[in-house]
C-alpha cells in the first residue's frame, strides 16, 4: 500500500498545494491558488485566486479565477468560469464556463454548464440546471428539474420541482408550484399552493393548499376560507384595475354592508331628496379602455348634488358610492308616495 502526500509552497506566486497531484499543471501567471485534496485544481494553468478543498475539486479548471470549491468533485468540470462558490459533494460538478454561481448542498447545481448568477442551497437544489440564469433555489429539490428557465425564486422542499423552462416564477412553501413546468410570471405562497395548470401565466396564489383558477388572476385562500379581511378593522379600500376604479367585481353570493347603528353618531334623517335626485340623469356610455357598453351615472353630476357620495383618488379620478344612493332613493320614494297620497285624498 503506497501513500503519497505532496506539499508545496511557491512564495513567488503564492500557491499552496496539499495532496497527490494537487495544482500539478500550474504555470507562470497562476497565482494565489490553494489546493487541498487528491487531484484538486489538477489542470489549473493560469487561473488565479482559486481555493479547492476535496477529492477532484476544481479538477478541470484551467484559467478560471476567484472560484471556491469545497467537497468531493465540487466544480469538477470548471474550466474558465469565474467567481463560483461550491460547497458540498458534486456541487456545480458540470460547470464549465458559468460564472458567479453559488451552490451549497449535495449535487446542488450539479448539471450547470454555462448558467450564471444562480444560487442553490439544499440537497439537489437546481440539480438539472444547465444554462438558466439568475435563479435562486432554497430547499431540498427546489427547482430540481429546471434546465433553461431564468429568474425563478423557489424556497421550500420541492418548490418549483418540475419547472423546466418556466421563467420569473416565485414560489414559497413545501411543494409549492411543484407541478409547474413551462408557466411564467406566477407567484405562490403556501404549503402545496399551486397554479391551475403546469403552464399557467401570471397567477398569484396565497394560502395553505390554495389553487389558482385562471391566468392573470389572484386567489386568496383555499376552499375552506370563509372570510377575507382588508385591514385590521376591515376598513381598508379595495381597488380593482390599473386606474384604481377600473375593472369589474363579481360576487357569487350576497353583498352585506356594515350598517349597525352602534357604529354611528350624529344620526339625522336625510329628509327630502326628490328635487335633488331629479337633477341626476342616468347615462349609457362606452368605456375607453375596452370599448364595453355601460349604464350608470357620472361622478361629476353626483358631486353637484350629493358630494358625500363621491371620492377622489391620488390621480384625481372620481368614484361614486352607488350603495349610498339607496337611502337617497328610499327618501325620494317616500316623498313621492306622500304627495300621491295627498293628491288622492284631495281627489
Amino acid at each position: 500500500l503506497a501513500l503519497t502526500i505532496s506539499f508545496s509552497m511557491n512564495a513567488q506566486t503564492g500557491n499552496t498545494a496539499t495532496g497527490t497531484n494537487a495544482l500539478l499543471s500550474v504555470q507562470s501567471g497562476g497565482n494565489n491558488n490553494s489546493a487541498f485534496g487528491y487531484y484538486s485544481l489538477y489542470f489549473n494553468t493560469t487561473g488565479s485566486d482559486n481555493t479547492a478543498s476535496g477529492f477532484y475539486s476544481l479538477f478541470s479548471n484551467t484559467t478560471g479565477s476567484y472560484n471556491t470549491a469545497s467537497g468531493n468533485g465540487s466544480l469538477y468540470s470548471n474550466t474558465t468560469g469565474v467567481r463560483n462558490t461550491a460547497s458540498g459533494d458534486g456541487s456545480l460538478y458540470s460547470n464549465t464556463t458559468g460564472s458567479q454561481n453559488t451552490a451549497s448542498g449535495y449535487d446542488s447545481l450539479y448539471f450547470n454548464t454555462t448558467g450564471s448568477n444562480n444560487t442553490a442551497s439544499g440537497f439537489y437544489s437546481l440539480y438539472s440546471n444547465t444554462t438558466g440564469n439568475y435563479n435562486t433555489a432554497s430547499g431540498y429539490g427546489a427547482l430540481y428539474t429546471n434546465t433553461t428557465g431564468v429568474r425563478n425564486t423557489a424556497s421550500g422542499y420541492f418548490s418549483l420541482f418540475s419547472n423546466t423552462t418556466g421563467s420569473r416564477n416565485t414560489s414559497f412553501g413545501y411543494d409549492s408550484l411543484i407541478s409547474n413546468t413551462t408557466g411564467n410570471y406566477n407567484t405562490v405562497f403556501g404549503y402545496n399552493a399551486q397554479a391551475s395548470a403546469n403552464n399557467s401565466t401570471n397567477q398569484t396564489v396565497i394560502g395553505y393548499e390554495a389553487t389558482g383558477q385562471t391566468d392573470n388572476s389572484v386567489v386568496l385562500g383555499n376552499d375552506n376560507v370563509t372570510a377575507v379581511y382588508m385591514g385590521e378593522d376591515s376598513g381598508a379600500k379595495v381597488y380593482a384595475g390599473e386606474g384604481s376604479f377600473n375593472g369589474d367585481v363579481i360576487i357569487a353570493g350576497n353583498l352585506a354592508i356594515s350598517s349597525d347603528a352602534r357604529l354611528k353618531a350624529n344620526i339625522v334623517s336625510l329628509g327630502s331628496t326628490l328635487s335633488r335626485l331629479l337633477l341626476i340623469d342616468g347615462k349609457t356610455y362606452t368605456m375607453k379602455k375596452d370599448g364595453k357598453q355601460k349604464i350608470g351615472v357620472l361622478a361629476q353630476d353626483i358631486r353637484e348634488v350629493f358630494p358625500e357620495l363621491v371620492s377622489e383618488d391620488a390621480n384625481e379620478m372620481l368614484a361614486v358610492n352607488y350603495q349610498g344612493l339607496v337611502p337617497v332613493l328610499i327618501n325620494a320614494l317616500k316623498e313621492q308616495d306622500g304627495k300621491m297620497n295627498q293628491q288622492q285624498s284631495e281627489i
